[in-house]
């Protein structure tokens, strides 16, 4: 079951807000609960002060995680810098739009996670699977290094050569390894795209569905792409395509034009874009959000996705995502993330309402059921506020002992595992008692 509704603000030892008022730098605030750093330092502070007093530990900024004890809000690590030599260094609080922009500047461009208002950082730790990711792998498989403070208040940095084990599980094994403060990551030499979006009235959403389904399933690894269903607070529903070409931008609308032709979109702004145009995607979560993961989906599973867009009341968005082609290849660097195997991800993402969150769930649950027999054994995840993109969420059981044991080492108080209480940091199995597929 899911966990039951969370107030705004922990209650904190009294002492706690002095003695971090007297440890933190000039530009760093204390709100309540939250504590907004200006470096790394601040972090490290946070840390230490926080276990001194058995308080726990989480990052992000959301009132949800406020109710678990000290968070720790890292939008003011802005730091970036671009090297010519194809990588870039960007603080804990930058966004993919930012460094996009940047690194624009220098004829480069990186893999981004699902939105250009995500941070690197939440991509790096969660997954980061975005449009460009079946061309080039995910976010997550194109870092360097990680700079983060561990639960033991220890800054450390993870790269190949450097705390190899915990640059293994930061990459994908979710944020309960640690604070991240700067992240180093591969670029790619820029050009352009062929991406956008094409919509159409809620009264053709399944046909779109259908058309969708059987044209995605063929598609090459050049191409992106993603089907979003939204019902609206009016009750009507409204269904988009979300399309990324990696290729030569004829070679793109031609691929393209293959969905078009079966269904002529009633708006279509996909076009030629540059490397600092990262569009819209779908962006972080600030409800509830449940995943799946499928080998496949069959013609008989397009009802209940539909349905569990449409039916009921309260406001929903439930989103294919393509997956396949470099996502399931083997990274150079192996990492924690798991179930690359798996071709789709379906998401549904309902409101902050304790009835929303509970529909959520059980949309959720009853989809899981409808498509059992193309998840492969894969359990269902459920989620509150920031949390893991789809891969990440349900770690295989030797992934998940790993990740445990690397916690155990740098967090021996549990003072970052503490935050997640009703959200484990490091999910476990969900609740059907289906067996987990190996990662």
């Amino acid at each position: 079951m899911p966990p039951p509704p969370l107030s705004a603000t922990a209650v904190l030892p009294p002492d706690l807000e002095a003695s971090l008022r007297g440890r933190l730098s000039p530009g760093a605030a204390v709100r309540g609960s939250v504590v907004s750093v200006a470096d790394a330092a601040d972090v490290v502070a946070t840390v230490r002060l926080a276990g001194r007093h058995g308080v726990a530990v989480a990052g992000g900024g959301d009132g949800a995680d406020a109710a678990r004890g000290l968070v720790v809000d890292v939008d003011g690590l802005g730091e970036l810098s671009v090297s010519e030599a194809g990588w870039a260094r960007v603080g804990g609080g930058v966004r993919w739009r930012q460094l996009a922009a940047a690194a624009a500047r220098h004829g480069l461009a990186p893999v981004p996670g699902t939105s250009g208002d995500e941070r690197v950082a939440d991509a790096v730790t969660g997954g980061g699977v975005g449009l460009l990711a079946r061309t080039y792998g995910p976010a997550s498989d194109r870092v360097r290094a990680v700079e983060l403070v561990t639960g033991d208040g220890v800054l450390r940095r993870a790269a190949p050569d450097e705390e190899p084990e915990l640059f293994w599980g930061v990459r994908g094994g979710g944020a309960a390894l640690g604070l991240v403060t700067a992240v180093e990551v591969d670029l790619l030499a820029a050009g352009p795209r062929y991406a956008g979006d094409l919509s159409w009235p809620g009264d053709d959403a399944g046909q779109v569905l259908e058309e969708w389904r059987t044209w995605s399933a063929a598609l090459p690894p050049q191409a992106g792409t993603s089907l979003v269903l939204v019902r609206l607070p009016t009750g009507e529903v409204a269904v988009s395509v979300r399309f990324g070409w990696t290729g030569d931008p004829g070679d793109g609308a031609a691929v393209l034009d293959g969905l078009r032709a079966r269904l002529r979109p009633a708006r279509d702004d996909v076009g030629v874009r540059g490397p600092a145009d990262l569009g819209g995607g779908v962006g972080p979560v600030t409800g509830v959000e449940s995943s799946l993961l499928l080998d496949r989906l069959g013609a008989a599973g397009a009802g209940p996705v539909l349905r569990a867009a449409t039916g009921g009341c309260a406001p929903r968005t439930v989103e294919l995502r393509l997956l396949g082609g470099a996502v399931g290849w083997v990274p150079e660097r192996s990492s924690a993330l798991c179930h690359r195997d798996a071709r789709l991800a379906v998401r549904v993402v309902g409101g902050t309402g304790t009835e929303d969150r509970a529909a959520t769930w059980a949309c959720a649950e009853e989809l899981a059921a409808a498509l059992d027999p193309e998840t492969g054994g894969r359990e269902p995840a459920h989620g509150h506020g920031r949390w893991p993109d789809v891969l990440a969420r349900t770690p295989t059981p030797p992934v998940r002992d790993r990740l445990t044991a690397l916690a155990t080492a740098t967090d021996p108080h549990r003072i970052l595992e503490g935050a997640g209480r009703g959200r484990p940091p490091v999910p476990g199995p969900g609740t059907g008692g289906r067996p987990v597929r190996g990662g």
